[in-house]
């Protein structure tokens, strides 16, 4: 995913998932309900994924194009056009999209941070955009993949379609079963998907700057989208949140800037803070790369624990001025 589109000031995560298993770009028509939005349409033109509505909240003309991009892997990269209140606000507004196809929802999701001052009358506080898959889709599949949606599309009907990653980011807005932006993203940044993560974390830092984990968390996901300096900004502004695990991965955004000196400094700040290497999944990247200095300062802080336990005896005739 290129970098540049990850850094715009606004970008969008989309779960989307018919039931297909993706090995490629879908080939079918869609159509799905928002619970805002109205009817939206989809198609395939070539690589290219057009989504289209008319009425609704924002009064779309018939067929307008709202939703357009195109794919690399299973992430759609382009953009979603909303419609927005507000005295400084443009009526209408298309924003950049990256969107990951997951097959096991059967459902669109999308997380927006707009503006200060802006509104959509789509959106679910401002933030959310839910489209649920139409039951009458399952005929433009193929059989085995229309097993397979009406299996996912059943599924979040039931109590147990709950679980799912779509009812999750719905009740992260204040349904049942809360999903914060922090919990989703440290779940999307171990599963890898680094973009996706960044994201939530930033908006988990729009609630609350200082939201530790949050910066941890946003700190690791410019890390492994390659953007160090970033990265590096991020984990500094949160040295004075007090938590150990801050300054372990800025010492580690250190090493990977190439300055070892800040790197050690930061690593022993973590330690005298009361980290301690434990084979953490979440830390695992940082602790690997730090392996060398951390048992150089495990060593040294053995070494200091070890000469204050030994008493210290005075020479043989000390006080004693005779000779």
């Amino acid at each position: 995913m290129p970098p540049s589109l990850l850094n715009k000031g606004l970008a969008t995560v989309l779960s989307v998932a018919s039931g297909l298993a993706w090995a490629g770009p879908p080939t079918v028509s869609s159509s799905y309900q928002g619970d805002s939005y109205g009817v939206v349409s989809l198609r395939m033109q070539g690589d290219q994924l057009v989504g289209v509505a008319t009425g609704g909240p924002c009064g779309f003309e018939p067929d307008t194009e709202v939703l357009s991009g195109e794919f690399q892997d299973n992430v759609l990269v382009g953009q979603v056009l909303l419609c927005q209140l507000g005295p400084h606000c443009e009526p209408r507004v298309n924003l950049p999209a990256l969107v990951v196809f997951n097959p096991e929802d059967g459902v669109m999701t999308a997380l927006f941070r707009l503006k200060d001052g802006c509104r959509s009358p789509v959106l679910k506080n401002d933030s959310l955009l839910l489209l649920r898959p139409l039951s009458r889709d399952a005929d433009a599949v193929s059989p085995a993949r229309a097993a397979s949606a009406t299996t996912a599309v059943a599924a979040s009907a039931t109590p147990d379609g709950a679980n799912s990653s779509a009812a999750q980011v719905a009740a992260g807005l204040g349904r049942q079963g809360e999903v914060s932006p922090l919990e989703e993203g440290q779940r999307q940044l171990a599963a890898g998907n680094a973009g996706v993560a960044q994201r939530h974390f930033e908006l988990a830092l729009s609630k609350d700057p200082r939201s530790a984990g949050a910066v941890v968390g946003l700190g690791a996901s410019q890390l492994m989208l390659n953007d160090v300096s970033r990265a590096v900004k991020t984990l500094e502004a949160g040295r004075a949140l007090g938590r150990a695990d801050v300054h372990l991965w800025l010492a580690y955004a250190y090493q990977r800037e190439g300055n070892r000196n800040r790197s050690r400094e930061s690593l022993r700040k973590a330690f005298d803070q009361g980290w301690m290497p434990a084979g953490r999944a979440a830390e695992a990247v940082a602790e690997q790369a730090l392996r060398e200095d951390i048992r150089d300062i495990e060593t040294l802080m053995q070494q200091q624990r070890t000469r204050k336990r030994v008493p210290v005896r005075p020479p043989a005739g000390a006080g004693n001025t005779t000779p």
